[in-house]
């Protein structure tokens, strides 16, 4: 954060050009121009005229007695500390408070050499309080033994503590009027537009009695009859990843609301920066646009009724008090939203905790914030909440991943044994395609270790682009419930069919007697059969292991930009190592369980298979075949799906701020039925 502008009624505005190191006072320009921000508009790094003429600081400083007294405003009323080190310059503090003892210590105004070199004493001190939105600090001088009070704040609190203004140069402070307060309010908006968090700095000379000791001073006593120096600008530039992230949440299906204590247009400037608050502000009516932006007490005014009855919650809101947060947390939970809140400060603490998620800041937050809180962001960056967010998407997709493999092999294995009961031998008992110890297998040592790789699996490529999961559905959603059945059904199939070819197209159809116990000459076709049919369901549980990597997405195409057309799906089982090597262990532990004498016949009651590998392979290619196929008949469902949602709305910000436009145009065919609202986004 850095301050750009510095703005006193009788002098001008103060401008500080473009420095690398925000801590160090000496690097950046500083100019000045009699015209007051109102008048000089956006700031611009390549048109310097508009800021007026470069001048080294003691010339500024030359008799200009309303310039020192807003920087001894500015850097008495501040606990921060700016400081040059063996290795550059440092500042500790708030980073408010740090970019206005940057800027004062461009003039040699730093705190630290006016209260050891200049005699000033700290009497007392009102800390920062959300509800006043200031602070001050009751300063002596004791070289003229004179006490004043110093106080920076919200500019509208501080123009409401102020009695006198300095508004002509070389005039004495008279009484501040209406026409007054109105041109600091106009010049503040000049400022907010241009993104600048804007602070007002006032003063009085305190001729009260001094505090007993043990005694507090009447805050609002000292608060009041001040008069105004001045504005400040400070630049707090959002991280560059900030609109990246912003939009990957919009992509992601998920709102972004802005609740700051800035002023409206500096939260407004902000918004926009980032995308937060459409660009495209022409589709929506100003009553729509004016509620997008919103300030806390506008917000404050409204009931729990009134705000559930608005179309959508507004996007930004500005000089928010610890209530308005809570209050817009549970408007959202109302609604049925999962809000996750981010904070740093003390006062944070209530939303954060009545959050479902909430989010503190690892750097600069405070530590009452960090244990309101339920997660915290070591970096501070807002794009790390997005790397949980897609983190917790690929554990959710997993989840789903794995309960779908194992649920798919229940039905299966379910179908095959109830279907199977058709099979009777001569005295009339049922057959059993599969052996008990043959499902035990396949459950326990087959689908186990496939089913834990699929819990590492890596997010797949889409996974920022789906909207959010319904919490009333959970992990069962209507899609995994028919891939369940669909899966399950198309295996048992493909199951029963290898047991009846075997069986009765290449045997003789002889279901034995009492082959559900023991190994016979007769029973050999019987144990064949059931060899064939578990290696049939093992292979299939192994391949849709695999299958399961990306439910929508072909198995021999899950990365969609790849250009290796036919061997993508070779580095896709690679990726995720131990998924592959337990599919390959699957494999091998086929094979004692065929032909090593005793196991074969005793426990898992089948006999080892010679040409009914060939069955095996064409049952495991019908397999592919018919998982393909479902797959590619979801995506051309989901594709028509998504079309139909994109003929409504053509981009994705008039997606995200479809309610708003919405609202914009019932509000415009409220005001004229007979006109046609039509929008063009061809831009």
């Amino acid at each position: 954060m850095v301050a750009k502008r510095a703005w006193i009624p009788s002098k001008g505005t103060y401008s500080v050009g473009t420095s690398v190191n925000p801590f160090d006072p000496t690097q950046g320009d500083l100019s000045h121009s009699d015209a007051p921000p109102v008048a000089l508009g956006v700031r611009s790094e390549h048109d310097r005229d508009q800021e007026g003429d470069v001048m080294p600081y003691e010339e500024l400083l030359k008799d200009n007695l309303p310039l020192q007294d807003y920087l001894n405003a500015a850097s008495l009323a501040n606990l921060a500390n700016v400081h040059e080190s063996a290795d550059g310059w440092k500042g500790r503090g708030d980073p408010t408070e740090v970019a206005i003892q940057v800027f004062v210590s461009r003039f040699n105004c730093n705190r630290q050499r006016l209260t050891q070199e200049e005699s000033w004493g700290q009497v007392a001190e009102f800390p920062f309080d959300s509800d006043v939105k200031k602070m001050s600090v009751i300063f002596e001088n004791k070289s003229t033994g004179m006490t004043w009070v110093f106080t920076k704040g919200a500019v509208e609190r501080i123009i409401d503590s102020c009695k006198f203004v300095t508004w002509e140069l070389g005039s004495e402070p008279i009484h501040m009027n209406t026409e007054h307060r109105d041109q600091i309010l106009q010049n503040m908006e000049a400022l907010a537009a241009q993104g600048l968090r804007v602070l007002a700095l006032a003063s009085k000379i305190y001729q009260g009695e001094k505090a007993a000791s043990g005694e507090e001073y009447d805050r609002n006593v000292i608060e009041s009859d001040l008069t105004f120096h001045g504005l400040i600008g400070l630049y707090d530039p959002p991280r560059v990843e900030s609109a990246g992230a912003v939009k990957q949440c919009h992509q992601a299906g998920v709102s972004v609301h802005m609740l700051t204590g800035d002023h409206p247009g500096t939260a407004k400037a902000i918004a926009a920066q980032v995308g937060i608050v459409p660009r495209n502000t022409q589709a929506i009516s100003k009553d729509v646009a004016d509620s997008i932006v919103m300030t806390a007490s506008s917000f404050d005014k409204l009931s729990d009724d009134d705000i559930d009855r608005l179309p959508a919650l507004p996007l930004v809101i500005a000089r928010c008090s610890p209530n308005t947060k809570v209050r817009m947390v549970d408007a959202l939970h109302r609604r049925g939203a999962f809000a996750a809140m981010t904070g740093d400060g003390v006062n944070d603490s209530p939303s954060l905790k009545r959050a479902d998620v909430g989010i503190a800041m690892g750097q600069a937050g405070s530590d009452v914030a960090k244990d309101a809180s339920d997660i915290v962001l070591t970096d501070d960056n807002f794009a790390s909440i997005l790397n949980a967010i897609e983190e917790g998407r690929r554990m959710f997709d997993n989840i789903q991943k794995f309960v779908l493999h194992l649920l798919s092999e229940n039905i299966a294995q379910a179908c095959t044994l109830l279907i199977g009961l058709a099979f009777k031998d001569s005295t009339g008992l049922s057959v059993f395609p599969l052996a008990p110890v043959e499902i035990l297998w396949v459950i326990m040592i087959t689908s186990g270790m496939p089913d834990m790789g699929l819990g590492v699996e890596r997010a797949a490529p889409d996974i920022m682009s789906r909207p959010p999961q319904s919490l009333k559905t959970g992990i069962f959603t209507m899609e995994i419930m028919i891939d369940i059945l669909v899966y399950g059904f198309w295996m048992a199939a493909l199951c029963l069919s290898a047991f009846a070819i075997v069986l009765f197209g290449f045997g003789d159809g002889d279901l034995g007697q009492g082959c559900n116990d023991s190994y016979s000459d007769r029973c050999d076709t019987v144990f064949r059969a059931r060899a064939t049919t578990f290696v049939c369901l093992t292979w299939f549980a192994l391949f849709l292991a695999w299958e399961m990597v990306n439910m929508r997405r072909s198995f021999f195409r899950m990365q969609p930009g790849s250009k290796k057309y036919f061997t993508q799906w070779m580095y896709d089982v690679w990726e995720n190592q131990f998924l592959f090597w337990a599919v390959i262990a699957g494999f091998v532990t086929i094979f004692p369980t065929l032909y090593i004498p005793v196991i074969n016949h005793v426990v898992f009651k089948h006999e080892g298979i010679s040409w009914e590998w060939g069955i095996v392979f064409v049952e495991a290619m019908l397999f592919f075949a018919g998982v393909e196929a479902w797959k590619w008949a979801k995506r051309i469902y989901f594709r028509r799906q998504a079309r139909k949602g994109l003929g409504k709305v053509p981009d994705l910000e008039s997606k995200v701020f479809e309610n708003y436009m919405v609202q914009g145009f019932e509000s415009s065919e409220a005001a004229d039925p007979e006109k046609k609202v039509e929008v063009d986004n061809s831009s």
